[in-house]
């Protein structure tokens, strides 16, 4: 049941055997999560929340209700790693159906102050996390709408493409038209207009909870994608970690 975990912090390692044998050893929890239910409140301290199945949304809602969605999680990812020492600052919900699996904080603790290694590993998790965030940064201040509308579809495909979750050009985002607004700092009205464009100019749509890319090197040249933003941080000369694949170039 912790081989997912595993293979999932090996990316940032690779992990030595100590570690492995005590992740091995442990033993999970795993909970189930419906589109819109909560997953992790702010506040919460980590406990290695692994997203196992299914899509989640990592999201700060404002005092009027409005929220700023600014990170859209896949399987394999560890959803609270800010929280380490001192409890996140946003909340974490499912966009469809999902599984979470999860240790105890108590557990965590122990396996950190017995393994100087699992911490290592741990913070280059999060450096890599940092730099996903600041080039959704750069997509919301200096991207035109249509551009950060396909950047994120072009991360979305991808890093599901890599877990061999998508197929024929298609993968899941059981998301509505609210959900990619409030990811791209639009408004609902601006949001179907892009929508509507990607469609027309035939590079991709989204529809019964499916995005469909139609042209992968028109729509990665338009968002500016570039994968090596979210490729693992490793330690200096550590050749432990392959690239990512890119996809063909006749993808679409």
């Amino acid at each position: 049941m912790n081989r997912l975990l595993i293979a999932s912090l090996d990316r940032f390692g690779p992990l030595r055997e100590g570690v492995r044998e005590r992740l091995s050893a442990c033993a999970p929890t795993s909970e189930t999560f419906e589109a819109g239910d909560l997953i992790l409140a702010p506040g919460e301290r980590s406990c290695l929340r692994l997203l196992a199945r299914g899509l989640a949304v990592k999201q700060t809602v404002l005092g009027d209700g409005g929220r700023q969605i600014f990170s859209v999680a896949t399987p394999g990812d560890l959803i609270d790693l800010a929280g380490l020492f001192v409890g996140v600052d946003y909340e974490v919900r499912a966009l469809g159906p999902c599984e979470v699996r999860k240790f105890s904080t108590l557990e965590l603790r122990a396996m950190l102050s017995d393994h100087a290694s699992l911490l290592a590993t741990l913070c280059r998790a999060v450096l890599t996390e940092a730099r996903a965030l600041r080039d959704g940064l750069v997509s919301l201040g200096r991207r035109s709408a249509a551009a950060r509308t396909a950047n994120l579809f072009c991360e979305i495909y991808w890093r599901q493409k890599t877990l061999g979750l998508a197929s024929d050009n298609r993968c899941a985002l059981p998301a509505v038209q609210g959900d990619l607004a409030d990811a791209l700092g639009l408004s609902v009205v601006h949001i179907h207009r892009v929508l509507r464009g990607l469609r027309d100019d035939h590079l991709a749509t989204v529809k019964n909870g499916v995005l469909q890319i139609l042209d992968w090197d028109r729509l990665a040249a338009l968002g500016g994608f570039d994968p090596e933003v979210f490729r693992p941080q490793t330690e200096a000369g550590e050749g432990s970690v392959l690239r990512r694949p890119q996809p063909s170039r006749r993808e679409a």
